[in-house]
C-alpha cells in the first residue's frame, strides 16, 4: 500500500497527468483510479460572487490526521494507493483545492473511498477557510456551513 500525503503552497504545481500515469503502473490487480479535484468555487448561495478563499492550516496536526485517514481508508476498503494532496494560502475561482485519488480492484470500492476520504477530510483535518465573497467575508465549516467573520 503507497500512501502520499501533502500540503501544498498554491504555487506548488500539479502534475494530475503523471500522478494518473504513476497510479496506471502499481498493481496489476486493481482495475479502477479514482480522482477527485476539488475547486473553489466562484458562486455560492445562490448568488453571493466569491472573490477568494484563503485557506490556513495547523500544518503537522493536519498531516498526521490525512496520513491515518488515508492509512484507515485503504485497509477497509484494500486500496493499493492513496493520494491526498490539499493546498493552503489564498485561491481564486476555478483553482484546486484538494486532489484525492485512489487506486482500487474495482470501480464501487474505488468511488466510495474516494467520497469517503473527502467527507473525513473536510470533517476531521484543521483546514481552516475564508470565504471572501462580494457580500463580506465567512468561515467555512464542513461542506456548507458559514458564519460571518467578525472585524
Amino acid at each position: 500500500m503507497l500512501i502520499d500525503v501533502r500540503i501544498l503552497d498554491k504555487s506548488e504545481q500539479l502534475d494530475l497527468n503523471s500522478l494518473v500515469n504513476t497510479m496506471l503502473k502499481l498493481d496489476e490487480h486493481c482495475g479502477a483510479i479514482t480522482l477527485f479535484i476539488g475547486l473553489v468555487k466562484g458562486l455560492v448561495e445562490g448568488d453571493k460572487k466569491v472573490y477568494e478563499l484563503e485557506y490556513t492550516i495547523v500544518k503537522n496536526a493536519a498531516l498526521k490526521i490525512m496520513e491515518k485517514i488515508a492509512r484507515e481508508e485503504a485497509e477497509k476498503y484494500k486500496l493499493s494507493h492513496v493520494v491526498i494532496w490539499h493546498r493552503i494560502g489564498s485561491l481564486k475561482p476555478g483553482e484546486v483545492t484538494i486532489v484525492i485519488a485512489v487506486l482500487a480492484e474495482n470501480r464501487k470500492s474505488s468511488f466510495a473511498a474516494a467520497e469517503e476520504i473527502l467527507e473525513r477530510v473536510k470533517s476531521e483535518v484543521p483546514i481552516f477557510k475564508l470565504e471572501k465573497r462580494s457580500d463580506g467575508e465567512y468561515w467555512v465549516i464542513g461542506s456548507e456551513l458559514r458564519v460571518k467573520r467578525e472585524k
